[in-house]
């Protein structure tokens, strides 16, 4: 056995390397082991500091780790925009989006072998910038059943977490494959998977139940037009459900949809196919009894002949009871069957001839000039034939025998403005106020007129009349100020704003007018004094302490201005800009502690503003020098 002193005992050197005998010659240590380990120790604490660093900052040295155990996320840019994945989540793309791996996270500072595999897609192609179309990584793919993507993330060969994506189509997807197809039953199929993603698309379900109406699909069809028709009342929809219900031969659901098309169109030619399908579906008896059940449902443009049709309809069932029944509402309407120019005018008014309809009915009126109704239906004639001067010569014939007629006055109002006679439409208003002298609508109608012609001081007397009716009327104090500034009248103007913010103190228009009238006429006391007694009421109104704020800085009111500063940092905690202007304040006041508080927080806030970092340290500085020289303390 060789000796332990003897030199082939210390692999890593002699003896003299690391001890030196008492009494023999001292060996010099060989440099390089010694430089080696130096170097080796500098660069793992330089490694550990930095490690420990980054480490703490993240995520606290409770969860320090050299090397990966586990993966915290991984980050993407997805259509542009930042897509963070947790271990095991699932987000659903569509294969229009674009897609680019960023960063891998683990909880190990060394990323040594640590990689994204996938055996559903090339991870490069992810990896690469600007990114990647999803399409593009499955150029064979249709997407048309959604296909699941795993990556998985692997430390050397040990997984160490996943994510996957679900890639699947979208309603615009669908849409266009049926656009794009020419074989209808792919194109149903395709629009039915559009309708199952996006079910409240109007567009979709018109498409999709004109095509199930074009393969006869009726029911299909129907159930379609009426989820539509539900939605919101449309010609266009209403006539194809007509059409539908017709083939399918349900008249009660098709005269329903004839009584919509009614209220949307109001056209005779509508009215009268469908009176016509209403005597081919239904028996004389059954065609009445409709009529009188739905006529309160009829526009009333269609009364007159609705009134002749139960008439008429009632005596084709020789039902004559029924017949004299109806002739008495008809008569009460103004349609006087007893007279023979009555009726031949209202057969010629039915046929649209409206010349000689006008001639019968003078020759009648001749004979009876004390009936009101007949005139307002020539009236109406001449108004529907464009004749608006003959129109408004019968209506003041008829209010002259009888200025309380408040049906012939309400009708020369449509009259007068289409002759933009202003003046008439100011007497008639007027008229109409001696019947009812508190009716909010003529009386704001008439100001509007009176604005017009710039008789401000009538106009603010009705405005101010309907205003005292309601005191949240919003729309006459609008007006009112619209007067008091075309008057000048600042003292009326300020009352009508702060009244106007009273009425509705959420919204921030009104409140901008009054800050408004202030700032243009540099009112800043009466400025401060408003907004103060509004901030009582409602003391965590942002918007209320930025004019209070404003107003302090036009007084040079530092003390206020720091005040409103403060409960704008409390009600707005991440906004720097207010704790710029507080830092600002209190510096220039000499409060340097408070002053690099503020900056503080700014730097809590965005560790990147680099104007908080001069302004922090300089700051910092001044507090020095101040703490340095007690003697030279200035006011805080």
């Amino acid at each position: 056995m060789p000796e332990m002193n003897s030199k082939s005992a210390y692999p890593y050197g002699s003896p003299g390397s690391f001890y030196q005998g008492r009494g023999g010659k001292n060996k010099k240590p060989r440099s390089s082991h010694r430089l080696l380990i130096i170097f080796i120790f500098a660069l793992v604490l330089a490694l550990g500091a930095s490690f420990a660093y980054f480490m703490t900052r993240d995520r606290g040295v409770s969860s320090l780790t050299i090397f990966p155990t586990k993966l915290i996320a991984l980050h993407f840019q997805h259509n542009g925009q930042e897509l963070l994945l947790l271990p095991d989540s699932q987000v659903i793309v569509n294969p229009r989006d674009s897609l680019q791996l960023v960063r891998i996270r683990t909880d190990g500072w060394l990323s040594w072998g640590t990689r994204v595999v996938s055996s559903d897609v090339d991870v490069k192609q992810v990896g690469k910038k600007p990114g990647v179309t999803i399409r593009d990584l499955f150029p064979q793919e249709s997407f048309e059943t959604p296909k699941l993507v795993e990556l998985r993330v692997l430390l050397w060969n040990r997984p160490i977490g996943k994510v996957s994506f679900l890639v699947q189509l979208d309603y615009k997807d669908w849409l266009h494959r049926a656009n794009t197809s020419a074989d209808i039953d792919k194109r149903i199929a395709y629009l039915e998977k559009a309708l199952q993603d996006n079910g409240s698309n109007i567009l979709l379900k018109t498409q999709l139940a004109g095509l199930y109406f074009d393969i006869k699909r009726y029911h299909d069809a129907a159930r379609l037009y009426e989820e539509i028709d539900k939605s919101g009342k449309s010609r266009n929809i209403s006539e194809k459900l007509l059409l539908v219900y017709q083939i399918m031969n349900k008249t009660d659901e098709a005269l329903g949809v004839y009584l919509d098309l009614l209220k949307l169109s109001e056209e005779q030619q509508m009215f009268s196919e469908f009176l016509t399908y209403l005597k081919q579906k239904k028996a004389s008896d059954q065609a009445e009894k409709f009529l009188e059940k739905y006529e309160r449902e009829i526009p009333h443009s269609f009364r007159s002949q609705v009134l002749v049709e139960i008439a008429q309809l009632a005596g084709e069932d020789k039902n004559w009871h029924k017949a004299a029944s109806a002739w008495e509402r008809a008569e009460k309407a103004g349609v006087m069957d007893s007279n023979v120019q009555y009726n031949l005018a209202v057969t010629l008014l039915r046929e649209g001839k409206a010349d000689e309809a006008v001639v019968e009915f003078e020759k009648y009126l001749r004979k009876n000039s004390n009936d009101t109704q007949t005139w307002t239906l020539l009236a109406e004639i001449y108004e529907k034939k464009g004749n608006h001067a003959q129109a408004k010569a019968i209506y003041e014939s008829i209010v002259q025998k009888n200025p309380r007629n408040k049906e012939a006055l309400l009708s020369l109002v449509p009259i007068l403005e289409k002759l933009d006679d202003k003046t008439g439409q100011t007497a008639n208003y007027e008229r109409l106020l001696q019947i009812e002298p508190n009716n909010r609508k003529y009386l704001f109608n008439a100001a509007m007129l009176y604005m017009d012609q710039k008789k401000y001081d009538r106009a603010q007397t009705h405005l101010q009349t309907i205003a005292s009716m309601d005191p949240r009327d919003v729309e006459s104090r609008k007006q009112l100020l619209v007067i008091f500034q075309k008057l000048r009248n600042d003292k009326g103007e300020i009352q009508v704003r702060q009244e106007l913010v009273k009425l509705d103190p959420q919204n921030p228009a009104n409140m901008d007018s009054v800050y408004k009238y202030y700032e243009d006429r540099k009112d800043y006391k009466g400025m401060q004094a408003y907004f103060q007694g509004v901030a009582e009421q409602n003391p965590d109104s942002g918007s209320v302490h930025k004019y209070l704020l404003q107003a302090a800085t036009k007084l040079g009111d530092k003390k206020s201005a720091l005040h409103e500063l403060e409960i704008l940092i409390r009600l707005q905690p991440k906004e720097k800009k207010y704790y710029r202007l507080a830092a600002y304040l209190y510096e220039e006041s000499g409060n340097y502690a408070e002053a690099s508080r503020k900056l503080e927080a700014i730097l809590k806030i965005d560790f990147k503003d680099q104007k908080a970092k001069e302004d922090y340290e300089r700051v910092k500085i001044e507090q020095l020098r101040k703490t340095a020289s007690p003697g030279k303390q200035g006011p805080s």
